[in-house]
């Protein structure tokens, strides 16, 4: 695998305080194969999930097992009051059918939304498979729910540091969420969140076609990996670390370690697509030349990348200062369209609408020029139902979805 590295501009304030963005691109060999991947489906199987929308998952996930490859394995987990596994990951060679006759059966869904039982038992699934069974397999959840997580009275949580600790500490196995239904019954800021955290996808299926195609982008991303396991190594880090977000193919943006001079972030699986991250960092100038910035490579699956130091040079020419590289502004204006996302949505909880709206236009001028035609027409339709004030929850989970499908190629 190629790992490479470019800033923003080269050329930084001789004296003072600056900020640097850094693009980091991964591309894996042209001779990289497919790996075989353990998906399990973690499924709410609460009372609220019944009728048609039980009926779409049923038949969604019955045709998905259909259509993945025999050396994969594939695992089902309900929660309800409580967390059942219908079948633990097995080979599709040898329990294609049996799956699927499994899931045709399924019990019409019932009980509260025992969130927290459920995660503790799909982790438990890959725990039971030993260590070397599970290298170089992408290890992937899918969980599909339409409601808020209660206790096991049936009571709204409204804390939710217990789920976000579960999926966080679980870093070698990825998370997708799916929100079924109106973003009015189910919290989207909660689900993209511990999609962030479990370095996957999210999905705001508030449509039948929304839903399958939710499901078959991740099939496609799945049945495309080459690596199942991919770390940023950082090492001798100088400049102040602020954000590491993942911008392509889509967005992801990571927890990460305060001042520590060296540390692993652990990304997840890795399709033949080009991968690239943003690292935004902030450093002093003391009138030295050169100043260093970090070394990054990249581990995967027992093999390594070559190391790559980063830096800039100084200067006190402001024309210097001007110089932007146009890949890296572009993976900029991609992830401030997610970030402005999360702005736009604490601006309107918090009452502010005149600031939400200038976030709105802002955004939207950005999403346009992009060529995000999804986000763009969600946006506008958010900054209707402001002014009507209608809800709005529908439009910014789709701006929390859509806005993450970069599928951004840099060359």
């Amino acid at each position: 695998m190629k790992i490479t590295a470019k800033n923003g501009s080269d050329f930084r304030p001789k004296d003072g305080e600056f900020s640097t963005t850094t693009l980091v691109e991964l591309v894996p060999n042209a001779s990289s194969k497919r790996i075989p991947a353990n998906i399990l489906f973690l499924v709410d199987a609460s009372s609220s999930m019944g009728g048609d929308k039980w009926s779409m998952v049923r038949t969604a996930m019955n045709e998905l097992v259909g259509s993945l490859k025999d050396d994969d394995r594939v695992s089902l987990v309900l929660f309800g009051t409580n967390a059942r596994e219908v079948f633990p990951l097995a080979s599709l060679a040898e329990n294609r059918g049996a799956m699927q006759d499994a899931i045709r059966k399924l019990e019409n869904p019932s009980g509260v939304t025992n969130l927290e039982a459920g995660l503790k038992m799909a982790y438990k699934a890959f725990e039971a498979r030993d260590q070397a069974d599970r290298v170089k397999r992408v290890n992937h959840v899918i969980l599909l729910t339409d409601g808020f997580p209660t206790d096991n009275q049936g009571y709204r949580l409204e804390k939710f540091d217990k789920f976000e600790k579960i999926v966080a500490e679980h870093e070698h196995i990825t998370l997708t969420g799916v929100g079924i239904g109106s973003a009015d019954d189910y919290d989207s800021d909660f689900i993209s969140r511990l999609s962030e955290l479990g370095r996957g996808s999210y999905y705001h299926a508030n449509a039948m076609d929304k839903f399958k195609e939710g499901l078959q982008a991740e099939m496609q991303k799945l049945q495309s990996s080459v690596v199942g396991d991919l770390t940023l190594k950082f090492t001798n880090v100088s400049a102040r670390v602020m954000r590491i977000a993942r911008v392509a193919p889509e967005i992801v943006i990571y927890d990460i370690p305060g001042n520590a001079k060296n540390f692993e972030l652990p990304t997840g699986s890795m399709t033949k697509d080009l991968t690239s991250f943003l690292v935004q960092t902030s450093s002093q100038g003391n009138g030295q030349d050169e100043i260093p910035l970090f070394s990054v490579e990249a581990t995967y699956d027992g093999a390594n990348t070559e190391k790559v130091d980063v830096k800039v040079k100084t200067t006190e020419r402001e024309a210097d200062l001007g110089q932007v590289d146009q890949d890296v502004f572009r993976a900029s204006q991609v992830l401030q369209v997610h970030l402005n996302g999360q702005q736009i949505q604490a601006s309107l909880e918090s009452g502010d609408k005149d600031k939400a709206t200038r976030l709105i236009q802002n955004t939207t001028r950005i999403a346009s020029n992009l060529g995000q035609d999804k986000v763009t027409r969600a946006l506008t339709r958010l900054a209707n139902d402001v002014r009507a004030g209608k809800s709005v929850a529908n439009e910014l989970a789709t701006i929390k979805d859509e806005a993450k499908k970069t599928k951004l190629l840099i060359s």
